[in-house]
């Protein structure tokens, strides 16, 4: 029963958070103003729906944090898997309804794309392998490290922010599987979501590797719950 309220949870805070991001990155014009309100709002989108849908535990939103925690040797493969196939209905959800909200409104439906995007495979992946595992690592400080409890959602979402605001020029900052996952089904093109598959879950377990050798024991509640 765990393991199904946690794939409903994961399944909701997701939905909720690539709604939220593609929304706001279709709607605003291209530029500096555009890319500081995406990122913003990818932020405080990950703050809502981890405050929304945080009561069995800090929801992930994202397949490369899930990653992150199982390498640092928490959590069982049944929790992963659970989280994972939440996650990804989740985005696929989100994306046909903003397939449906945003028909004929000529928009790219949040795609994320970048100057690296069409040019450069290996840069793309490198880059958001680099933005995942800042996402990662913040999330297992605060969770696991940092013993904030019902505060650690706001340092997460300025991360994210702050990873957004570097990424979006040069790979749309998905950082996130999911999100990525959720643009291509609404606008059904898949060519490119294998670059923001790999590289995130690079990043995740990068980060879930290193906060294995360094993360000291933190919130042991917190840790049985994540």
């Amino acid at each position: 029963m765990d393991h199904i309220k946690r794939f409903a949870a994961e399944l909701f805070g997701t939905f909720t958070l690539c709604a939220i991001a593609i929304l706001a990155m279709a709607g605003v014009t291209q530029g500096d103003a555009g890319r500081i309100v995406s990122a913003t709002a990818y932020g405080l989108g990950v703050v809502a729906a981890m405050h929304a849908c945080g009561t069995l535990g800090p929801v992930h939103l994202n397949p490369a944090v899930t990653l992150a925690i199982f390498a640092t040797g928490r959590g069982s493969l049944v929790r992963v898997l659970a989280c994972v196939a939440g996650q990804l209905v989740g985005a696929c959800l989100a994306g046909l309804l903003v397939m449906w909200l945003l028909a004929g409104e000529g928009t790219a439906m949040g795609m994320p794309v970048g100057s690296f995007t069409k040019t450069d495979a290996v840069k793309t992946v490198v880059v958001e392998g680099l933005l995942a595992m800042v996402w990662s690592a913040a999330f297992l400080g605060c969770v696991f490290g940092g013993r904030l409890g019902s505060a650690a959602p706001l340092p997460i979402g300025l991360a994210v922010v702050a990873a957004a605001l570097a990424g979006l020029p040069f790979t749309g900052a998905a950082m996130n599987p999911a999100r990525a996952l959720a643009s291509a089904v609404a606008m059904l093109d898949f060519a490119t979501l294998w670059m923001y598959a790999a590289g995130p879950l690079a990043g995740g377990a990068v980060a879930g590797l290193v906060a294995r050798v360094f993360l000291v024991d933190g919130s042991d509640a917190a840790a049985r719950r994540g």
